[in-house]
């Protein structure tokens, strides 16, 4: 599947009490706490003076609520796609992520019980990505952490994990044989 060329933000959601935790939340739908409602009005005044046409957002709450909150600043029409929910953990849900070496097990693509493969998983996001990308120009992507590992690895960026409510920014490259690159903090572009 080919990735549209249209630049495009993301931002994961606000904490959450387990994110405080270091637990694995996955699918389970767990909700933002103070902090995590604050990131994400700082993220909305942060991203006021950007004009999204578009924003794309999990159906999981702690990511709906970090839209809401950032398109009550900047309204904006809310799409949400199922596809961008973040990836089933299966028996590692609730429980501490410790460190981490179960995590990038499972980004080798090794299996945990009840859980999605990265490789389903990644497929699964590619093509939320792309009816994200098909939405009016520029789009807010607003999700989750695991969901960025798999954008970034159909983008051919290396693995980071991403601060809650830190807003990126991704341009397409501008010739094939080119990277696509990203923009954050202070760097983000303006359109």
């Amino acid at each position: 599947m080919s990735i549209p060329h249209h630049p495009f933000y993301f931002i994961r959601h606000g904490e959450t009490d387990w994110n405080k935790e270091h637990r694995a939340m996955g699918q389970t739908d767990i909700p933002l706490n103070e902090t995590g409602i604050a990131q994400a009005k700082v993220a909305a005044q942060n991203l006021k003076h950007i004009k999204f046409s578009s924003i794309a957002v999990s159906p999981l709450a702690r990511a709906k609520v970090t839209s809401e909150i950032i398109s009550a600043a900047n309204p904006t029409p809310i799409s949400i796609l199922h596809n961008l929910k973040e990836c089933g953990w299966g028996i590692r849900e609730g429980h501490p992520k410790g460190d981490g070496a179960w995590l990038r097990h499972w980004r080798q693509d090794k299996p945990i019980d009840q859980a999605e493969l990265f490789s389903d998983f990644s497929k699964r996001v590619l093509v939320g990505l792309t009816q994200a990308l098909t939405l009016p120009g520029p789009v807010l992507i607003v999700a989750h952490g695991g969901v960025y590992w798999a954008i970034q690895k159909a983008l051919g960026l290396p693995f980071i994990d991403l601060p809650n409510c830190q807003p990126i920014y991704h341009e397409p490259p501008k010739h094939s044989t080119h990277p696509w690159t990203i923009y954050e903090g202070k760097h983000l572009k303006i359109n």
